[in-house]
Formats: structure tokens, C-alpha cells, sequence
């Protein structure tokens, strides 16, 4: 769902890839590249053959739960920008939330006048407020290091294959 290429099995290393798509990944040069979401990343379409697998005749895997927790972040920072977009919104949504909180607490002093324990709840509306901008303000920079992050890696944004030009246009080019 992060890469937005539907497969069944990213896990499986029997795959088929077209020479142009491995000389892109290779020319990319990453150290954490998560290589069939990369593929797939610079692939016009995708196919998936699926293939049935056996049991492990012997041995075990040597990925443990630190390692494909590892791997699944890798994933995610390398392909998506969403994580820091949900901080975003979650910092956006915090502040509607004050914003009708303050209105609400605002308008009951209108119509019941001060009270004792009105105090507390204007402190939970300031405190909601801080947290909202917080959020709003990580996820912004957040953006930010992440466009950044999309700049320094240097995958290309478009793979051209070939140029065809007529006739005309090559005569007047060596003009």
C-alpha cells in the first residue's frame, strides 16, 4: 500500500526485471534501498506470477524481529512521505478541536458567567492548543527534511528510453 503497487509477495527473490529497470536501480545507488519497491517505483507495469512455495528443507531464516522491523522501516522512510503527512493533519485536526473547544468554554462563560472550576478547562484549551501547533510544526519540518531526503537520493523522476525524432527536425538541429 506504501509503494502503491499492488503485489501479493514483496518477500519472495525470485523476480524478472527488464535490463533498463536494473541499470536505473543500479545508477541509483542507495544504501537502504528496498529493491522490488524501487523496481516497481521506475517500472511502467508491474506483473506478478505468484509461485507456490515449500516448507524450508533445512536451516532457518536469519532475519530476526529487529531486522524485518528494520527492513519495514526502511520501506516506509524510502517510499512515503505519509507518516510525517499524518502528523500534519493530526496537528490541523488538534487545532479544530480547540478552536470548537474554546468556542464552547467561551460561550458558556457568556451565558453562566465565571466560574470556579472554568479555570482548569482554559488550561486544557491552551495546553490543546500548544500540542496542535507542535504537531503542525514537527510535521512541517518534517516535510521539509523529507523533500529534501527526495532531492539527495537522486532517483530519477522520469526514465527516458529512447528519442524519436522525423526527419526535418534532426536537419534543422545540425543546422
Amino acid at each position: 500500500m506504501i509503494v502503491g503497487v499492488p503485489m501479493h509477495d514483496y518477500g519472495c527473490m525470485m523476480r524478472a526485471y527488464r535490463r533498463h529497470i536494473v541499470n536505473t536501480i543500479v545508477e541509483c545507488d542507495e544504501k537502504a534501498a528496498f529493491v522490488p519497491a524501487l523496481a516497481s517505483s521506475f517500472a511502467k507495469r508491474v506483473a506478478e506470477i505468484r509461485v507456490a512455495h515449500s516448507p524450508r528443507a533445512g536451516g532457518e531464516s536469519k532475519y530476526n524481529l529487529y531486522q524485518l522491523a528494520k527492513l519495514s522501516l526502511n520501506l516506509i522512510t524510502g517510499f512515503s512521505l505519509l507518516p510525517i503527512q499524518v502528523l500534519s493533519l493530526t496537528g490541523i485536526g488538534i487545532f479544530i478541536l480547540d478552536a470548537f473547544f474554546s468556542a464552547f468554554l467561551l460561550a458558556h462563560r457568556i451565558v453562566y458567567g465565571p466560574q470556579q472550576e472554568g479555570a482548569m478547562w482554559v488550561l486544557f484549551a491552551v495546553l490543546f492548543f500548544f500540542v496542535g501547533f507542535l504537531f503542525l510544526a514537527l510535521g512541517l519540518i518534517g516535510e521539509y527534511v523529507g523533500r529534501i531526503y527526495t532531492e539527495v537520493r537522486r532517483r530519477p523522476t522520469y526514465i527516458v528510453r529512447a528519442v524519436h525524432e522525423s526527419g526535418g527536425e534532426q536537419a534543422a538541429r545540425n543546422m
